[in-house]
């Protein structure tokens, strides 16, 4: 094999083992759990208990042995194609070309690009944050395939806040750090750049981030007494924001958020949570996802736009830097653990972050098959913010906004928004 095929294939998906030994045990442990089932010695969730009895209904007078046999080879055809699409993806060719957008500024690691350096002073203003735990070009996910360029060709001139690698200083923050440190100054420094009011548009925990700078920058509260959110932002545009952490997830969330982090300090020596750990807290949240996604990605036409953008988003999926271990905490432990944000304990700057004061306008944005932020999270959001413009858009947590239709059912509508 030469240098340039190897430098073709992908390590993941991340973490790669977790990935097939899941499909693995699920796949084979299928077939040599039917016998146990029929004996009615399968342990199963209580919410399985009548269809399973359903089920021992149908299968009577079928011969159970040819069952089992047909239950084998669907068990190995599952993930023989599993394993032939996690194969197709790291082989794939797709390669991402963006041209970067030009660096309006810069605090610490944290940069804010400029979409819109042809747009007339007099265009609407957005500031795009994306979550810590992933890449920022989501919003900018191909050349021709991205949310940042549609706003410009909108006639908005967006921003996009990137974290990016947290360094020395960086890595000593928790979100409040970011929020205060990072994100409200920024805000400050493009309101004063451009002298109108800015639009705040925040995507999954950047929404969570972006709320609590509005809410700190208020009039009423200290932080906001001289420059208060009304004089410096127009809205706020929250998409797949999470807020009720607990809503529609598996019950035993808050162990697997604690022995995650618990996880952190055997694997390196640094000073960040690695990446890894934070993609095995996902994988736990819906452990057949990549089994499903990637026995569909082995169907496609690999020369196909549906297979390119599949590979453009999973490549984003298994990118990001690691994680300050405070930010890390504050995710795991104050928010999936113990839900502090809908139980109302959520602190930053000494005030408790509450929607409900929250007076400037805004649209929130639903999901509407989310498995990362579940529709009746976002909605214990919305229902706080009941003077918000509300859309529910359609696909999953990441297609909802870079999918290949998003220009059709979400783009359009968060730009005419914004004009």
């Amino acid at each position: 094999m030469s240098d340039d095929e190897r430098q073709q294939i992908r390590t993941g998906p991340h973490p790669l083992a977790l990935h097939v030994a899941s499909a693995t045990q699920n796949w084979m442990g299928a077939a040599a759990a039917f016998p146990l089932f029929q004996l009615g010695g399968l342990q199963l969730h209580p919410d399985l208990t009548q269809l399973a009895g359903d089920l021992q209904k149908d299968l009577q007078g079928l011969d159970l042995e040819q069952l089992q046999i047909l239950i084998m080879h669907k068990a190995q055809s599952r993930l023989s194609d599993t394993l032939a699409g996690l194969t197709a993806y790291q082989k794939h060719p797709y390669r991402r070309h963006v041209t970067a957008a030009p660096l309006f500024h810069q605090i610490g690691t944290t940069e804010v690009r400029d979409y819109g350096t042809d747009l007339p002073p007099d265009a609407p203003v957005v500031l795009a944050i994306p979550s810590l735990v992933n890449p920022a070009y989501i919003l900018d996910l191909k050349q021709d395939h991205s949310f940042m360029r549609f706003l410009a060709g909108q006639g908005i001139h967006p921003y996009l806040l990137d974290w990016t690698t947290p360094g020395d200083e960086e890595q000593g923050f928790g979100l409040e750090d970011y929020i205060l440190n990072r994100l409200i100054p920024l805000i400050h420094i493009l309101h004063r750049h451009h002298n109108r009011k800015i639009h705040l548009l925040g995507y999954c925990m950047g929404g969570n981030l972006s709320l609590a700078a509005a809410q700190i920058l208020q009039k009423g509260t200290e932080a906001g007494a001289q420059t208060g959110a009304e004089d410096i932002l127009e809205s706020l545009t929250l998409i797949a924001t999470p807020w009720d952490f607990h809503a529609s997830q598996p019950q035993h969330i808050s162990t697997i958020a604690g022995n995650v982090l618990k996880l952190a300090p055997l694997t390196q020596k640094k000073k960040t949570v690695p990446m890894n750990i934070m993609q095995l807290f996902f994988f736990s949240l819906d452990p057949t996802l990549s089994q499903r996604k990637f026995r569909k990605f082995s169907r496609l036409d690999p020369e196909s736009a549906s297979a390119h953008h599949f590979v453009a988003i999973e490549d984003w999926a298994n990118d990001g830097a690691d994680l300050p271990p405070s930010v890390a905490r504050d995710c795991l432990i104050n928010w999936y653990q113990q839900n502090q944000p809908h139980r109302g304990c959520w602190n930053i700057a000494g005030q408790t972050i509450d929607p409900g004061r929250l007076t400037l306008p805004g649209h929130i944005i639903l999901p509407q098959s989310d498995r990362i932020v579940p529709p009746a999270s976002a909605k214990a959001l919305q229902k706080k913010l009941p003077h918000f413009c509300q859309t529910t858009a359609p696909g999953g947590h990441v297609t909802m906004i870079a999918g290949l239709n998003a220009k059709t059912t979400l783009w359009h509508k968060i730009a005419s928004y914004l004009k």
